[in-house]
């Protein structure tokens, strides 16, 4: 992957110029994504924080749905802790300022196309929403009071057989990181991180790839749970 700070930006401002037409324009706002959250990654690609995509509501699934892929697409899903803002984060934002604008948390699992590869130019993956297909959130919310990061546990099962548990190394201790990276990132684009946002924090196990036919089923316990069909 190829990384300037000029690729980054422009990435970032053909990303949001299609959000503002399709999601924004249409009332379909839901929220932000995150990827390359790791350190490794955003070390071994030179990058200096997370990157940061959009969610829609056009694309955002209820447990039970059946998702109707695209077709040659190459689908991974990745288990997700969900944050949703209580409030309003500007640029600059303190880490304690993020973490206290978390209202509640949820389990959200994120479909991906992988047609495009994670070593393309970082300008075209920003431009295309990092790689997103969509997203679930479960039915089921936890009041940020009540979140301990010691009680979260994932099993993610692919027609009934558990294919991957949480990894604990790819859950930060809190999310401000990822939050900030979000608020700064759209400053910097002439938005704002608002409150009722959702974020998606990262892949909290490596992604499994999924095929048309596959029933998954994701318990991220006191977070929840949901279903998906392909």
């Amino acid at each position: 992957m190829h990384t300037t700070p000029t690729k980054i930006q422009t990435g970032m401002h053909r990303q949001l110029q299609l959000w503002r037409t399709t999601v924004a324009a249409q009332h379909q706002r839901l929220g932000w994504k995150t990827g390359f959250t790791l350190p490794a990654d955003q070390q071994r690609h030179n990058l200096p924080s997370a990157m940061v995509g959009f969610l829609s509501r056009e694309r955002c699934y209820q447990s039970g749905d059946h998702y109707q892929a695209p077709p040659n697409a190459v689908l991974l899903v990745e288990p997700e802790v969900a944050v949703q803002m209580g409030a309003d984060v500007p640029a600059g934002a303190s880490a304690e300022q993020a973490v206290a604008a978390i209202a509640r948390y949820s389990a959200a699992l994120e479909l991906v196309d992988t047609t495009r590869s994670a070593d393309d130019d970082i300008e075209a993956i920003l431009a295309g929403n990092l790689f997103h297909e969509g997203v679930v959130l479960a039915p089921s919310q936890l009041p940020a009071r009540d979140y301990r990061r010691e009680h979260l546990s994932i099993s993610l099962r692919i027609n009934g057989r558990e294919v991957r548990t949480l990894e604990p190394a790819r859950v930060p201790d809190d999310f401000s990181a990822v939050i900030l990276a979000v608020a700064n990132t759209l400053a910097a684009q002439g938005e704002q991180l608002q409150k009722d946002d959702w974020i998606i924090t990262g892949a909290a196990t490596q992604p499994a790839a999924v095929a048309v036919g596959d029933e998954i089923e994701l318990d991220m316990g006191v977070l929840g749970k949901l279903v998906l069909g392909i």
